[in-house]
């Protein structure tokens, strides 16, 4: 891939575009605080990280250390595990692509609902597709514009929530970790959706390594951006959350879009009215950042023979695998008419998978790297190691034991479509071609 790329993102634009997929701010959660409890809530918060995100990240930076290659992952589980995994590594996070990204211009299209009431369906739908073609447009042209667009976005969405954490700090009325649970909700069923939530809100560390080559020296900075990121994502999503609670409480009501309610009443209509366009702005940064990561996982398969060879073809001018990107807004496009019903379930179940793989990766690099090799490794040795392996896994078959009672057979459907798929793919193969 890097014969056709002509620019490479620096520090700054994957700062941007890691933000945006590992977090893009905390707009769209609020509800998860009626429906589970203040205090249960933000003890996730704080704690899924150390069990979940940050071994994610220790994984990626090192393995990137180590082989940073055009599509990352699935690239590492080819290498160190077989062909077999590489496959389900990737099959996996395509499945998630459309799972998740799908919903990011549906929120769009519902947050211009907001100020034109009355949109049709056609309407709404048309507001999705216009918010698929201008991002992916961005990409189109080259991942550093889509970093310096992704860079604008975090910014402008940021700086309303610190506004809100310093107006609220000095209106300090509730306590925010009162109740631990809410009395009125299923504590089993509402466990392991807030887990399942706090373990999406901490995912997106890895997606980044699909793009190695589109980055500046990635062996040096994506393990960077990893260490900047990964505080500035649990106060993103903590700081505000806790602001929200302890100046205007009324917990049982918060609802999606709760922020820009609580930045009119404690800052005014001006930060009701920034905070809300920030919700906006938090979309399309992820979205940008995730048809980005997954584009270049495409067309590593594409180049591995796993997917057509239509989309292992790269823009002559821009470098980018555009046909590729077309092909999800495309997806994205015809997905968006649709409503979408436990899909962050299916998503950890997926994501929790493939994780499970990326350790894997990190083990066997352990056994043909020189320990004395330069470059980041996951700190305190061989202990350090298997905590970084274990933890992820105990947390994800948590996650499973909680919501398999409503989700069993959605979950399980998502991840063994790629061992069929692989069987599949690999009898056709063996047939004897005609002529």
């Amino acid at each position: 891939m890097s014969e056709g790329v002509k620019h490479r993102a620096g520090f700054l634009p994957l700062l941007g575009l890691m933000y945006a997929s590992a977090c893009g701010g905390p707009y769209g959660m609020e509800h998860y605080v009626a429906e589970t409890g203040p205090g249960l809530f933000l003890l996730l918060l704080f704690v899924t990280p150390w069990l979940w995100g940050l071994p994610t990240a220790f994984a990626t930076a090192e393995l990137t250390t180590r082989r940073s290659v055009a599509g990352g992952y699935y690239r590492w589980a080819t290498e160190y595990l077989g062909e077999f995994w590489g496959y389900q590594e990737g099959f996996w996070n395509l499945l998630t692509s459309f799972l998740d990204n799908t919903l990011y211009p549906v929120l769009f299209a519902d947050a211009i609902a907001h100020f034109v009431p009355g949109m049709t369906p056609v309407q709404h739908w048309l507001a999705a597709v216009g918010f698929i073609v201008v991002l992916t447009y961005l990409n189109h042209r080259g991942i550093q514009i889509a970093g310096a667009s992704a860079l604008a976005l975090n910014v402008f969405l940021i700086l309303p929530l610190i506004w809100l954490v310093v107006a609220a700090m000095s209106q300090l009325r509730f306590n925010p970790f009162t109740p631990l649970v809410s009395p009125s909700v299923d504590p089993v069923g509402r466990f392991g959706s807030a887990l399942a939530l706090a373990m999406w809100l901490y995912s997106g560390y890895y997606e980044v390594s699909a793009a190695s080559d589109d980055i500046e020296n990635p062996s040096r900075n994506i393990p960077l951006a990893l260490f900047v990121l990964s505080p500035l994502v649990i106060a993103s999503y903590a700081l505000p959350t806790i602001a929200g609670l302890v100046a205007v409480g009324g917990w049982e009501g918060w609802t999606s879009g709760e922020f820009a309610s609580i930045g009119a009443s404690v800052g005014g209509s001006w930060l009701g009215s920034w905070l809300f366009l920030g919700s906006v702005a938090s979309y399309s940064a992820i979205f940008l950042a995730y048809v980005l990561w997954w584009s270049r996982l495409v067309w590593a398969m594409a180049a591995d023979g796993q997917l057509p060879a239509f989309l292992n073809k790269l823009h002559p001018r821009f470098g980018t695998p555009h046909r590729a990107l077309w092909t999800y807004a495309a997806v994205y496009a015809a997905l968006a008419a649709l409503p979408f019903n436990d899909l962050l379930v299916a998503d950890i179940w997926l994501t929790g998978a493939s994780n499970a793989v990326l350790q894997q990766c990190l083990v066997k690099s352990r056994q043909v790297v020189p320990a004395d090799a330069p470059g980041f490794r996951v700190p305190g040795g061989r202990v350090g190691l298997w905590l970084n392996v274990v933890l992820p896994f105990l947390t994800w078959v948590l996650a499973l034991a909680f919501t398999a009672r409503d989700h069993l057979l959605l979950g399980l459907t998502a991840l063994v479509l790629p061992s069929l798929s692989w069987a599949a793919t690999r009898r056709l193969r063996r047939q004897p071609q005609l002529g």
